[in-house]
């Protein structure tokens, strides 16, 4: 059973709510917010308490709330109207029948873009699982993984390479980028948001950004925030794509002229240099000569 919130996580989900309705912006982004992995609905009622058009807000969680009060009888006076649900249930199977409800089966024209599923805390594959559903659907999201695990290896080699490599630097060689498993883990996942096909089942787009949560609240504390916007179409991506081309071309061009007009002007010190070397045995031999001569018809005079 899962108790009232502790000051610890009361803090983690004031900074992670705060953070989030920052970068959304517009208040109708978490007309409806789904907390995965929420357990006691802290985070979720803050939503329904720091955004005004936050109109409900549903935890989903395996974990059996105990009463499922707490939260609720201290909190549910200052949000009126507005509803705190429960779903006892993986996220697996929840989030998508929570995302059905409210886009499909309400009747009323609900647009992803007015959903926003939250996950603070997800541990390990719950994160990927959750950024993965979600953005199926095109709505917002906001997670802070915790418990990254990389199941190839891979890139928990390569962190600590990093940091045996920052380890042994000495103080006159260069400084080595040390990355932390928990955030190249992190980057990757922010990445992974940010991939051209990512929301292209439900034609969105995803603007991606991490935020950090003061550290002296939890170590575990990027926030990955993903704002779901309508996908251009293809050609005003490949316009942007070919004026970009035709400056890197441009580009190219200079620099390559700059370097053939060096190569140009090193080719010509090389020939004058082996010419003037080949040419100065005689020419010292002709001014010895000419001494020489001199000094003769010197003397006949």
């Amino acid at each position: 059973h899962i108790h009232n919130p502790s000051i610890k996580e009361f803090k983690e989900s004031w900074s992670f709510a705060n953070s989030v309705r920052s970068f959304m912006k517009e208040g109708n982004r978490m007309t409806y917010v789904l907390d995965v992995a929420g357990g006691h609905g802290a985070l979720a009622a803050l939503f329904l308490l720091l955004v005004p058009e936050c109109e409900s807000a549903t935890v989903i969680d395996p974990a059996v709330v105990k009463g499922e009060v707490g939260v609720k009888d201290a909190w549910s006076e200052y949000w009126g109207d507005k509803r705190l649900t429960y779903r006892h249930e993986c996220l697996r199977t929840g989030l998508r029948k929570e995302l059905d409800k409210i886009l499909h089966n309400n009747n009323q024209n609900m647009s992803p873009t007015n959903v926003l599923v939250v996950a603070c805390h997800a541990c390990q594959h719950l994160t990927d699982e959750t950024l993965e559903i979600a953005s199926e659907y095109g709505v917002n999201i906001a997670v802070m993984p915790c418990c990254q695990k990389d199941h190839k290896g891979s890139w928990k080699g390569l962190s600590k390479r990093l940091a045996k490599s920052n380890g042994n630097k000495s103080n006159n060689s260069q400084e080595t980028a040390s990355l932390s498993f928990g955030t190249i883990m992190d980057l990757l996942t922010a990445g992974k948001m940010m991939a051209w096909n990512t929301g292209l089942q439900a034609n969105v787009e995803y603007v991606v950004k991490m935020k950090l949560m003061d550290s002296a609240i939890t170590l575990q504390n990027r926030i990955i925030m993903c704002k779901s916007m309508q996908r251009r179409d293809d050609n005003s991506n490949d316009e942007e794509r070919e004026v970009a081309h035709q400056r890197l071309a441009l580009a190219y061009r200079r620099a390559h002229k700059h370097k053939v007009e060096k190569n140009r002007i090193q080719r010509w010190r090389n020939a004058f240099n082996e010419s003037f070397e080949n040419l100065l045995p005689g020419l010292v031999a002709g001014f010895c000569i000419g001494v020489a001569c001199s000094h003769v018809m010197l003397r006949r005079k």
